[in-house]
This record gives C-alpha cells, sequence and structure tokens, in this order.
C-alpha cells in the first residue's frame, strides 16, 4: 500500500469538501436566522395540496432543503397535522425529503465537479416535485397506503444557542473526517484485493445504460451508499485529473444527487412510518429512469452547448 499516496489523497479529498461545506454551512445558518426557511414554507405552501400533504408541513421540506433530513424530522415531529398523515402521505413527504435535502452544501459540491449549479438545483427540485405528484396522483386513484402511518420519531433535545450550533456542526465535520479517513483506506485496500474491478463489473451495465463509462462505477458506488459529499469528494479529485470524460462526470454527479446515502438516509424517513417499497424501490427505479432519460437526450449535444449549458470550468478541457 503507497501510504504517501493514501495520505495525499485524504488531505486532497478533505479540503475539498471543507473548503465548501464550512462556507455554506455560516451562509445557511445566516439565512435561517433572517428567516429565509419560514419565507420559503410560505412560497411552497399553495402547492402542498398537490402533493396531497397539509400546507403546514412545507416547513418540514424547506428546513431540509436548506439543512439536511435530521433538520426535517425534528421539525416534523412538533407538528401535530403529521400524526394525522396516511402511509402514502408519509411516503410522498420522505421522498420528496430524499431527493431534495441539504441543497446549498450538495450543489456546491456537485458545481465543484464540473456541473453547473443551476443544472443539479432544477434536477433535484424538478424530480422531487415531479416524484411526489406521481405518487400523490397514484395513490388517489388506487387507494394504496391509506392506512395511518406509524411513526417512531425519538423525542431529541436541540440546543438552539449559537454555542450549541457550532458545537453540533464541529462535531459533524470531525465525524466526516473519519469517515473519509476510513473511507479512502478501505478503498485502498479494496484496489489491492481486486474488489474494485468487481464492484466496476457489477455495476458496470446499469451505467452503460444511463450512458456512463465504467471509470466511474466507483465513485456511483461510494455516492450512492455513503453519500454524495463522499463520492462528489473522490470526484473532485479525480477530475483535476483530467481521466474521467465530462459526459461520465455529468451522468453520475446526476445519478448520485437522486440516489445517495441509501441506508443513512432511508433509516432517517423510516422513522415517520412511510412505504420501504417507495422510499427505496420506488426512488431507485425512478433515479435510474430519469436519468436514463436525460443522459440519452444530452449526450448527442455538441461541445458548446455542454460548456455553456451543462458542465463548467473545473473540469479540465483535455477531459473531452
Amino acid at each position: 500500500m503507497n501510504w504517501q499516496k493514501l495520505r495525499d489523497d485524504i488531505v486532497v479529498v478533505s479540503w475539498n469538501l471543507f473548503k465548501i461545506m464550512i462556507p455554506t454551512l455560516i451562509i445557511v445558518k445566516l439565512c435561517q436566522e433572517a428567516g429565509l426557511d419560514l419565507w420559503l414554507a410560505d412560497m411552497m405552501a399553495p402547492v402542498m395540496g398537490l402533493m396531497s400533504l397539509p400546507p403546514s408541513l412545507a416547513i418540514v421540506l424547506t428546513t431540509t432543503m436548506l439543512t439536511n433530513p435530521y433538520a426535517g424530522l425534528l421539525v416534523a415531529s412538533s407538528l401535530p397535522d403529521l400524526a394525522g398523515l396516511s402511509v402514502g402521505q408519509m411516503s410522498v413527504l420522505a421522498l420528496f425529503m430524499l431527493l431534495t435535502h441539504s441543497l446549498p452544501i450538495e450543489v456546491m459540491i456537485s458545481r465543484r465537479t464540473g456541473v453547473r449549479a443551476r443544472v443539479v438545483i432544477a434536477l433535484r427540485l424538478g424530480a422531487g416535485f415531479l416524484a411526489a405528484l406521481l405518487l400523490a396522483q397514484l395513490f388517489a386513484v388506487t387507494g394504496w397506503y391509506a392506512e395511518p402511518a406509524q411513526m417512531a420519531m425519538p423525542q431529541v433535545t436541540v440546543d438552539p444557542s449559537l454555542v450549541g450550533w457550532l458545537k453540533t456542526q464541529l462535531l459533524s465535520l470531525v465525524m466526516i473526517q473519519l469517515i473519509i479517513i476510513i473511507l479512502l483506506v478501505f478503498l485502498e485496500i479494496l484496489r489491492l484485493i481486486g474488489v474494485e474491478r468487481l464492484m466496476q463489473w457489477l455495476l458496470g451495465p446499469f451505467l452503460r445504460a444511463m450512458h456512463i463509462g465504467d471509470r466511474a462505477s466507483t465513485i456511483a458506488i461510494v455516492g450512492v451508499t455513503l453519500g454524495l459529499g463522499f463520492g462528489g469528494g473522490l470526484l473532485i479529485k479525480d477530475v483535476e485529473t483530467g481521466t474521467i470524460a465530462k459526459k461520465d462526470v455529468f451522468g453520475v454527479v446526476c445519478f448520485i444527487n437522486l440516489l445517495h446515502s441509501i441506508f443513512e438516509d432511508t433509516a432517517i424517513v423510516m422513522l415517520m412510518g412511510p412505504s420501504l417499497v417507495i422510499v427505496l424501490g420506488f426512488r431507485l427505479i425512478f433515479a435510474f429512469a430519469l436519468i436514463y432519460a436525460i443522459m440519452a437526450a444530452v449526450k448527442l449535444l455538441p461541445d458548446h452547448y455542454w460548456q455553456r449549458f451543462l458542465t463548467n470550468q473545473n473540469i479540465p478541457a483535455e477531459a473531452g
């Protein structure tokens, strides 16, 4: 094992993530203090009915979009309207949260990999609304999942002070650093014993169906299982070397934006009582189908269109 290279990779991935996450966390906190989350909730309230959800739950969705599913869950646990929702309504709420959470940080990470921020924002919000509307209509027509949701949300005490927020963010950053170290060591071991090639072989057919090259398979696996932050951090490092084509970068970034951290995030929203078939199975099929359609539509576009509308200067010209 090349320990020098491993140490350099840890430094590069950590720096690429933290220089995005820390300023973004501060900006989001300032926006929350200024009431941006409440303003966004008021903006979303009129469309909640289209998703068969009470208008009061708009604050849950906007909090999740600005921060993370944990924060959205805490807000949801304090709302009386949540207790009367069906499994179908909870599934719609949970799926929207999974597709649109942590937008500021994850959009900035995606932008750093070379995909334009406006594309990621449109993809995430468009996918969230589309999936929610499709499910709401499906449940209304079929009557599926009409039984009351069984919630299992714990009571959590949150320190609302600035000091409490700083402690929480510092702890999160320390945990992320530890995960990065463990992840990169683990990936290096997988490379040495040949498991990485096996993962590429297993995931290759699905990626190729979405017009994404095999070179991005390991990053896709990391993103899907551990999260966009870690997958994006690895992708940033590889993009800088120019070894991944811009179309593969675009495809894998779009894919892991819709389907990432499937174990942790799924476990979080399952506390609200949705259907696992919907939040995991439907999300998986929806992500594959949507990215397949998008990649089929954009793969033949001329380079100047890609450079102007889809990708940015963070992808080296030699990446193709």
